[in-house]
């Protein structure tokens, strides 16, 4: 276990036994990660994909499907393997984000389709999808195989479907409306908290009514995440934004400034819901979510409580690791 992986796993808080065992799992998604995708044939592809997990991240879905995992009693092989599925799938998605955005850096590193471009790159991210598969593939318990590999087909569908619709009429500078903005971000960025949450909870034998009631919580937050994300790109160096970012849509005819206000407030009451949802869900677990999903929700009041005060310093987008495939 290296010292770098460690302090990847340092979010939980230390001193006691659980706290390691949670810390060691989460070390072993990531082994799952790299050694699933090293099991698919070599190539530019697979080199390209390798440099995409080391530049590492929050590891945010794998806490996700850990902590799921564990609070509806799935078995540790299970969560493990969901929870590098869940990851593999997001890596995917940043890597396909990054160059259909023309980004070119990601925590803290040249993107993939700068460091390789981009045929390799659209190739790197078809090959992190194929992993994903592959670690539902080979899970032992034929029940539990089947569970991941039906919420990963029908998660990552969604995400490249919303994705599809932001993309879909490139020249089209025309803004859709609110409707349709809500539907499209709700698709591409919800299944990435939805993913690693429902698949612990359908592992574990969660009833019809614990998991509807991730469904909304995960739909509450994304779109939280995605409006307050579009918001930090009003700070960025982007010299165009696109039709589809959040503050275009919240009562036309305004200006600007109250666009913005009107957007983060929705931000905050999709946060609070949110809040809401979990203090339901945490009634049906057997140990409590919130330390893994109160400083998701914490972070997310603060950047939209800053752009609410009109903080500029409040951080580039860079800084934060976006929900969904944008």
């Amino acid at each position: 276990m290296t010292e770098a992986l460690m302090k990847n796993a340092g979010t939980y808080p230390a001193g006691t036994d659980d706290d390691l065992s949670q810390a060691r799992e989460l070390v072993l998604v990531q082994d799952h990660m790299t050694h699933f995708l090293n099991r698919l044939m070599p190539g530019p592809a697979r080199s390209a994909g390798n440099y995409q997990l080391r530049t590492g991240g929050s590891l945010l879905r794998a806490r996700l499907a850990l902590a799921s995992g564990r609070a509806f009693g799935s078995s540790k092989n299970y969560r493990v393997g969901a929870a590098a599925a869940c990851e593999l799938v997001h890596n995917a998605s940043l890597v396909h984000d990054d160059l259909l955005d023309r980004d070119t850096i990601r925590r803290g590193s040249p993107t993939v389709w700068k460091q390789y471009g981009d045929g390799v790159a659209l190739c790197a991210g078809d090959l992190l999808l194929c992993a994903a598969f592959g670690v539902a593939a080979d899970l032992s318990d034929a029940c539990e195989s089947r569970l991941l590999s039906q919420h990963l087909a029908s998660m990552t569908g969604r995400i490249i479907v919303g994705q599809s619709k932001e993309i879909a009429h490139p020249g089209d500078q025309s803004l859709p409306t609110l409707r349709a903005y809500l539907e499209a971000t709700t698709a591409k960025t919800a299944p990435l908290i939805e993913l690693p949450l429902i698949t612990g909870a359908v592992a574990g034998g969660a009833d019809s009514d614990a998991q509807n009631c991730i469904r909304e919580f995960a739909s509450a937050i994304g779109l939280a995440y995605q409006i307050i994300d579009d918001l930090d790109d009003l700070n960025s160096n982007r010299q165009t934004l696109h039709p589809f970012h959040a503050w275009h849509h919240h009562q036309r005819g305004q200006s600007d400034e109250a666009r913005i206000r009107r957007a983060t407030k929705h931000a905050i009451a999709s946060l609070k819901r949110g809040r809401r949802l979990l203090g339901q869900l945490e009634a049906r677990v057997e140990s409590s979510l919130r330390p893994t999903l109160d400083p998701l929700l914490s972070t997310l009041e603060q950047r939209a409580l800053a752009h609410r005060h009109n903080d500029q310093s409040a951080g580039e987008p860079e800084a934060y690791e976006r929900v969904g495939a944008g």
